[in-house]
């Protein structure tokens, strides 16, 4: 991966993209969301995944989502991801958000970890064999969000979904160094 892409036009018109970066334009109101795509898929020959996303802004509520999503079919309105949601609040879709702390998975939120903003550092990482998916906030792993389900094993992309006019982001795939430096279980 190497850039990012949003997920349909309407939401291209919503959003500021720069390769690894990108900004909310949209409008504050809860009804309308925004999410951008890593270009290509999570490798399935991977064992494990894992990518930093920096809150360069919050914005102005600070509704940002970090997580994964099952594939997309850029020629349908995009079926399996409703554009008007964050990640992990519809099926195939997974995500932790800056607002509440929740940890969304496949539609069901649960406590999960502190809030973030503007200067945090929120880690995601996947791991295929063990089934685990964990996020790190600032360096420091917050411990097990969710399983992945039976069947997963389609393509996943990682997926930024934002509802906080203002908010902006930069990916973290590996090239410079992680704020998280523990442990990846492989």
């Amino acid at each position: 991966m190497s850039k990012l892409r949003a997920v349909s036009d309407f939401e291209s018109s919503l959003l500021s993209i720069n390769q690894l970066q990108a900004k909310y334009l949209g409008p504050d109101d809860y009804k309308v969301a925004a999410k951008i795509l890593g270009n290509d898929p999570i490798p399935l020959v991977c064992k494990f995944f894992y990518f930093e996303v920096k809150i360069i802004d919050g914005g102005k509520n600070g509704m940002i989502g970090i997580g994964f999503c099952k594939s997309i079919d850029q020629n349908k309105k995009t079926d399996d991801l409703d554009i008007m949601s964050l990640p992990g609040q519809q099926n195939n879709s997974w995500g932790y958000h800056g607002d509440d702390g929740y940890s969304y998975c496949s539609g069901s939120g649960e406590p999960y970890g502190p809030l973030y903003t503007t200067g945090d550092t929120i880690g995601c990482y996947l791991n295929f064999k063990k089934k685990i998916v964990f996020y790190t906030k600032n360096g420091v792993n917050l411990g097990i969000a969710c399983y992945l389900p039976n069947g997963w094993e389609e393509n996943l992309y990682l997926c930024i979904g934002f509802r906080s006019q203002g908010g902006s982001v930069e990916v973290n795939f590996g090239n410079r160094k992680f704020e998280y430096s523990g442990k990846l279980l492989k």
